[in-house]
């Protein structure tokens, strides 16, 4: 994976003791960036199988069960997420195809996630429906972020739906769902699906409206310094 410093996602728990002890094992034990960009995609497939499986299940301990499972992957996800870059970085170990490991993983971990969630609240119409419409979004706010790094601006990370703001809200709502029946479970995370999209569309509007006014900007300056 090879990773622009100035276009990384700023994000504290880099400089955390276990972060960097954890990139530092991976590294001396051989495992590559891109592998650990592999691996966030396999960790979201399987919370998204456990979205879909969870609520087939009349027994409230296998359905629980699955839901804390599915939340505990979603984190698995971004800890390789946060991983790769710093096995890659501060490691050293970039690769010329780690752009493409860095953020494909990523659009298709959105997708499992999301699409898991929306066909797996079985008692809620349209809620597959929703999940794809989530994973779009999603894949939208990422789109816009790149899309401002083509046009040779600073990428920009912002929310309110950015990947953490999203993952954090499934994985609270998740957590609750624990708590209550299974149909109010359900209409929880059909809303928490709902409030990632409303909140993505948001973002994408912030991150088109950045882009724009900053090339304007930049334009304006280029004809002063032009005079």
């Amino acid at each position: 994976m090879a990773v622009n410093i100035n276009d990384r996602r700023p994000i504290a728990t880099r400089d955390k003791p276990w972060a960097k002890k954890s990139a530092l094992w991976l590294k001396n034990k051989g495992i590559t960036p891109n592998q650990i960009s592999l691996a966030s995609s396999g960790c979201a497939l399987l919370s998204g199988l456990c979205f879909v499986l969870a609520f087939n299940f009349s027994s409230w301990f296998i359905r629980d069960g699955l839901l804390l499972l599915a939340a505990a992957l979603i984190q698995g996800r971004l800890i390789c997420n946060l991983l790769d870059g710093m096995v890659a970085v501060e490691g050293g170990l970039a690769t010329p195809a780690g752009p493409v490991y860095n953020e494909l993983p990523d659009r298709l971990s959105d997708t499992l996630i999301f699409v898991g969630v929306g066909y797996g609240l079985n008692e809620l119409p349209f809620a597959g429906t929703l999940g794809w419409i989530a994973a779009l979004l999603a894949l939208m706010t990422a789109y816009l972020r790149l899309l401002g790094g083509t046009c040779g601006l600073r990428q920009h990370f912002l929310g309110p739906m950015a990947k953490q703001h999203r993952m954090a809200l499934l994985c609270g709502c998740t957590l609750l769902a624990l708590f209550l029946p299974a149909y109010y479970g359900q209409k929880l995370l059909f809303l928490c699906l709902a409030v990632i999209s409303l909140g993505s569309l948001f973002t994408c509007w912030r991150r088109g409206k950045r882009i724009l006014d900053e090339l304007h900007q930049n334009a304006v300056t280029q004809e002063k310094t032009d005079e």
